[in-house]
């Protein structure tokens, strides 16, 4: 392969891997940001938190709850107040930033499993596989708001993400809901209501 095609090749993985990133918001990278600052770096952390900004920004987008996109915007706002926050060498433990993005990863949490919820609600064949990524993020985001500081998960909380896990699966492999999805989901928004974690 030449150069120019290899470089041309790069360039395209560069125009296509950010939105195949920014469909499943990874680039919300809360957890690298954390290691960042812990190893002295909160300029680097920074950028990397104003980065996951724009995955929650893309999130409010597709939001369809004015509450929870509420909470969204004032979400990304955080982000952005935090990132400029550790650039200014203004925080200075590591706790404020855990309790910040705890909250955050919360109200994603929230937000995935409302969407899921809905499509749940009213079928297509369309927002199957949709649904069945929301429900993913959703536990991915209910976890991370749960461990990133060290916490370990109780025996519920595992129970539960298994069961979440379990149904997402469930989803993918058959193309349809399981009778069981509707109990799933409320057991998880009963969860993510009764371990609200405040804003800092």
């Amino acid at each position: 392969m030449s150069i120019r095609r290899m470089l041309v090749a790069l360039a395209a993985m560069a125009v296509i891997a950010p939105v195949a990133l920014r469909a499943q918001d990874d680039d919300i990278d809360f957890a690298t940001a954390r290691k960042q600052f812990v190893a002295g770096q909160p300029r680097v952390a920074a950028n990397t938190l104003l980065q996951s900004s724009l995955g929650v920004r893309q999130q409010v987008g597709r939001c369809r709850d004015d509450a929870i996109g509420a909470q969204l915007v004032d979400a990304e706002s955080r982000l952005e107040k935090l990132a400029m926050s550790l650039r200014a060498g203004q925080v200075n433990g590591v706790k404020a930033l855990d309790q910040t993005l705890k909250h955050i990863d919360h109200v994603m949490a929230l937000h995935h499993l409302t969407m899921a919820t809905a499509a749940i609600a009213h079928p297509r064949p369309d927002n199957i596989p949709v649904a069945a990524r929301d429900l993913e993020r959703a536990a991915f985001h209910f976890e991370r708001s749960l461990v990133i500081d060290g916490t370990k998960l109780t025996a519920e909380q595992v129970a539960l993400l298994g069961d979440v896990r379990k149904l997402v699966k469930g989803i993918e492999e058959s193309q349809k809901f399981p009778s069981d999805a509707g109990a799933v989901t409320k057991l998880f928004e009963t969860q993510l209501a009764s371990t609200t974690v405040a804003a800092k």
